[in-house]
């Protein structure tokens, strides 16, 4: 890019995205600058990562509720030695309460994952089973309802003899639409016969995971209880202790958010970038500037973003 090109550009204001002059000829001159605007969020929510972050989100924020809850009941309770091993208990508690609702969260978004693939190949199933009797519905009332339409629009009647010719075209709807309706109803009671034993089960698993989970804290527990007095001589440094625990977990969390944050950004500036070097943009707003007309890249984007997910 010539020096002209770099002066112009360095005066531009914040929330440009980058600018890409790849494959141009330094001794070009200088043309008006191609611009483009990108929504920024509407690429990000259109990102297949984005629910994961979302759930990383929501997990991060319930360790985040309980570490506060758990930090908040130690400093009205450390006052006390008398109180010292219900909070080593409600601490000890706390953490594998959340350690539990973020194993539940994961777990709940498997199965609802599961049971949407699984209804939709149940629906595919029964709309087959279905098809020749829509079909037959639809078939009845097709040539009656067809000569109704053009008698109506072919032949000149009387208005009393029209009024007649449209009360039979609706009366046929009418029925051809009860028809239909209740073959929809069938096909719900159908496909709930098929899903709700599925959805029984489902919740079954998540009931014995949940309970699994519990068996395997009171083993973990087994013998605590003897060490009691020697852990209330360190009550601060237990909850100290048990804080950094679940610190370690929320930071975790919050480091696959944040890698998993950058990735979509990257991903989205790599098709940006891309963007801009075959259509030869200058530069790329993340936001409209009043005054500036620029071409809207962000649905190209997204669809570049579709595509890079499937490779």
């Amino acid at each position: 890019m010539d020096r002209g090109r770099i002066g112009k550009l360095s005066l531009l204001v914040a929330g440009v995205l980058l600018i890409s002059a790849c494959g141009k000829d330094p001794q070009a001159p200088v043309g008006p600058d191609k611009i483009a605007v990108l929504d920024w969020q509407r690429a990000e929510l259109s990102h297949p990562a984005y629910k994961k972050l979302e759930l990383g989100e929501k997990i991060l924020k319930d360790l985040l509720e309980k570490r506060k809850a758990q930090e908040n009941l130690a400093k009205a309770q450390l006052g006390s030695l008398d109180k010292l091993r219900t909070l080593r208990k409600l601490s000890e508690a706390g953490y594998w309460q959340a350690d539990l609702s973020t194993h539940m969260v994961e777990l709940r978004e498997r199965e609802n994952k599961k049971l949407h693939d699984y209804a939709a190949k149940v629906e595919a199933k029964v709309d087959a089973g279905l098809a020749p009797r829509k079909k037959a519905i639809e078939d009845s009332y097709q040539l009656e309802i067809f000569n109704l339409r053009a008698q109506l629009e072919s032949v000149k009647m009387r208005h009393s003899e029209r009024e007649a010719v449209e009360a039979k075209l609706k009366d046929a709807q009418h029925k051809r639409g009860r028809e239909i309706m209740a073959l929809q109803a069938e096909k719900q009671e159908l496909m709930e016969a098929e899903l709700a034993p599925y959805r029984e089960a489902m919740q079954q698993r998540m009931a014995q995971s949940a309970e699994a989970y519990h068996e395997q804290i009171l083993r973990q527990r087994e013998g605590k209880d003897e060490r009691e007095q020697e852990m209330l001589s360190a009550a601060p440094k237990a909850l100290h202790n048990a804080l950094a625990i679940m610190d370690r977990e929320i930071d975790k969390q919050r480091e696959k958010n944040d890698q998993l944050h950058k990735q979509i950004e990257s991903d989205i500036s790599s098709q940006a970038a891309r963007l801009a070097h075959e259509k030869g943009y200058s530069v790329i707003f993340k936001k409209y500037k009043v005054n500036v007309s620029a071409a809207d890249i962000t649905t190209p984007v997204m669809e570049n973003l579709a595509k890079q997910a499937k490779e």
